[in-house]
C-alpha cells in the first residue's frame, strides 16, 4: 500500500523536526553542563599551595572560612599544613639564576614563628623568599617554557 504524496511529505518534515529538537535539545544540554556543571572561576582563582612541614609534601588547597593554620596534611595526615609560597628560581650549571616552570613551595618562617627576623631561603635555589613571592621577568619564563618546549 502507497501512501498518498502529501501523507509522505509530512512524514518526512516530521523526521526533520525531530531532527533539529534533538540537536538543539543537546546543544542546550551541552551549554548548561558547561555553565553550570564546570569548575567556578572564582574556585580556581581560590587555589592555593600549601605544603606540610611535617613531610614537606606540597598540595593545593582552597582555604575555607574559619580555617585556622596549621591544617590537616591530606599526606600524612600531621597538623602542620601551611600556606607556601612559590619559588620560580632555580640555579643553572653555570650557578646563574634561571626560571622554571614547576615552583618549589616554601613555607615562610614568619609563619611558623611570627617573631622571628630570620630570613627565608629556597632549599633549591639559595634565594631569600617573600611573601607574595615575584615571579622572574617574562623573558626568563618565556625561555623556561622554549627549554621544556612549550
Amino acid at each position: 500500500m502507497t501512501l498518498p504524496a502529501s501523507t509522505s511529505d509530512s512524514s518526512g518534515k516530521d523526521r526533520i523536526k525531530l531532527i533539529v529538537a534533538i540537536v538543539i535539545f543537546v546543544a542546550a544540554a551541552g551549554i548548561a553542563w558547561y555553565t553550570l556543571g564546570g569548575e567556578d572561576a572564582t574556585d580556581a582563582a581560590s587555589v592555593r599551595g600549601f605544603m606540610c612541614n611535617e613531610c614537606k609534601e606540597a598540595y593545593d588547597y582552597i582555604p575555607k572560612e574559619g580555617d585556622i593554620e596549621p591544617l590537616k596534611c591530606p599526606n600524612c595526615g600531621a597538623m602542620a599544613g601551611y600556606q607556601a609560597e612559590a619559588c620560580f628560581w632555580t640555579k643553572g650549571p653555570d650557578g646563574e639564576y634561571k626560571a622554571k616552570l614547576t615552583p618549589t613551595y616554601v613555607i615562610l618562617l614568619q609563619r611558623l614563628d611570627p617573631n622571628t627576623e630570620e630570613e627565608t631561603v629556597c632549599p633549591d635555589c639559595g634565594k631569600v623568599v617573600v611573601g607574595h613571592n615575584p615571579m622572574p621577568p617574562e623573558d626568563l619564563m618565556d625561555a623556561a617554557r622554549a627549554e621544556a618546549g612549550q
